[in-house]
């Protein structure tokens, strides 16, 4: 569990794969306010935190604020989701390949 802020801020950072000049133009942030985040020199604004959680919807609120849960929101939803999407399409090709079967005439 990562438990300060700034440690969120560097996990979600690096998560997203971007640098801190980055991340902070992605949320209309000033980046020296970012690195005083991570440097744990200042508390990130309603401003920055709600602009966090709209650029990145899929990030979680609840971990963002307090550390608690997965840094992605409905992280089983979504990997069930995935899942799902995986079995429709193995099922399509079963279809398709049930469909170009030349089934022998069954004898009376």
């Amino acid at each position: 569990m990562t438990n300060t802020i700034a440690q969120r801020f560097e996990n979600l950072i690096s998560t997203l794969e971007l640098d801190s000049n980055s991340f902070a133009k992605s949320i209309y942030a000033n980046p020296m306010e970012i690195k005083k985040i991570i440097n744990h020199k200042g508390k990130p604004s309603f401003d920055i935190l709600t602009n966090i959680l709209s650029k990145y919807p899929r990030v979680s609120a609840e971990w963002l604020l307090r550390g608690e849960g997965d840094i992605y929101r409905n992280k089983a939803l979504e990997d069930y989701k995935g899942h799902l999407e995986e079995l429709r399409y193995t099922i399509e090709i079963q279809k398709q390949l049930l469909d170009s079967y030349d089934f022998p005439t069954p004898v009376a």
